[in-house]
This record gives C-alpha cells, structure tokens and sequence, in this order.
C-alpha cells in the first residue's frame, strides 16, 4: 500500500513507523523540516527517483513528491475500543454504507480533529482503505482506533448491554440542538443517498437530525458528522464544566 502526500507522511512516520517498508523521494520536491527529520530517524531505505517513477507508482500527480511504501492497514480491538468508550464517557463514531472513499476519510479525519474515541465500520457494504481514504484523510487513519465488525447491529446490541447509549444521525429526527446526549455514546451516520439501515434504527436510542435552512435539504456524510461531532463534544463539556476546545 502507498500512503503519498507530505502532511500524510509525516502523520504516518509520527504515529507507526514501524509500518513503513521503504520511502521514495522525488529529486525535484523540497521536503518540510519536520519531514527531514523525520525521516533522518527511519530505519528504512529512503530512495531518491525522477518525478515519473513516483506517478506511475501512485498513478496520479497529487503525491507532492513523497510516497511511502507500507504494510496493510492494521485496525484495533473492538474491546479496547469500547472499553476507551466506557472509561472516558466517550464518543464513538459508527459508519453505515459509507462508500465514498473521500467521505469516509473526512469522517475519520473529524473523529481525530473532534476527539472521538474511534471509528467502526461494517465489513460489508462500506468504502475499503485505500490510498484514496488515507489521503482524504490526511493521515488521521494512523492516528484513531479503527475497527471492523461483521454486523453492525449485532455489534450496537452488545455495546448497549455497556450502557453505551445509541444514537442515530438520520433526516426526520429530533434537532441536534434540541436533543439530550448520555454517554458513553455511539453516534451512528449514514450515507447521503442510502442513509441508515433500518435495523440500526430500531436499534437506536435516539434518531437526532441537523436542521436545514437552505435550498438543498442535506449534507454529504463527512459534513454531517463533522456537525455533529462537534455540538456533542461541547454539549459534553459544557456539562463536565470543562473547555473542550483550544485554539
């Protein structure tokens, strides 16, 4: 697998380098310092090609003139991640049919940004981890706990019996705004043209809605999520007394 693009390459040699098996360098790019240094700690090779070699391997000119050479995506352990959940009253962020590989990267970027305590997503129906979701991401896959289930309901029914309360973003629900949130929580978020299965709904606690005061009536699901992220994480400072956000 190919993670490219400056920001992601560090975010990768920051967070595992230990996943990284080689890194190409154009001759032509000039690397951020953080970067240099970075890569003046790495224990594998680092190799200076011509431009050319660096697009044929990635396929696209979008690579800023670094590519590193990875093992596969490894994801976490659903127990340490609800056992996180729990202990920090926290929140975890659940994608149904999210296949968009740019969606999912912006969710899982946010989730990093906005202080989830880690991404799910169904083995079936949902975008694979690609260069392209890795990209969109901006290097926010090395640093959150991902994992992968094989049923999502399944897997929403047995959190609840940890007190983690379920809650569904779907249009027809109450306001965001409006709702209350107990935590630990799961926030559940659906693509823009299939939306949440059903099932997970029955399943839910709460369907919450963010309200619409334009000409177009929804938001891509990376949006949603972004949204939403953010008003729950203040909601639940606000009651900690707590200041959640920092410039």
């Amino acid at each position: 697998m190919y993670v490219y693009g400056k920001n992601q390459v560090v975010e990768l040699l920051k967070s595992t380098p230990q996943r990284v098996e080689k890194v190409f360098i154009s001759r032509k790019t000039h690397l951020p310092l953080e970067l240099l240094r970075l890569l003046e700690t790495l224990n594998t090779p680092v190799i200076h090609v011509d431009n050319e070699k660096i697009e044929r391997m990635v396929g696209n000119d979008r690579h800023q003139g670094v590519v590193a050479v990875v093992r596969e995506m490894e994801f976490s352990s659903l127990a340490e991640v609800v056992d996180k959940t729990v202990t920090k009253r926290g929140i975890l962020l659940v994608c149904d049919h999210i296949k968009d590989p740019q969606n999912l990267g912006n969710i899982i970027r946010s989730c990093d940004a906005l202080g989830a305590t880690g991404v799910v997503i169904p083995a079936m129906k949902a975008a694979g981890f690609t260069e392209a979701v890795i990209k969109a991401s901006a290097g926010a896959v090395f640093n959150i706990h991902i994992c992968v289930v094989e049923n999502l309901a399944s897997f929403l029914r047995e959190i609840k019996k940890r007190d983690i309360w379920v809650y569904v973003l779907e249009r027809g629900g109450k306001c965001i705004y409006d709702a209350v949130y107990n935590f630990p929580m799961a926030l559940v978020v659906g693509s823009e043209d299939e939306g949440v299965g059903e099932g997970i709904k029955k399943t839910s606690d709460e369907i919450v809605s963010i309200p619409m005061v334009g000409k177009i009536n929804s938001l891509n699901a990376a949006s949603s999520a972004a949204i939403a992220l953010s008003w729950i994480l203040y909601i639940k400072g606000a009651d900690n007394g707590e200041k959640v956000f920092h410039s």
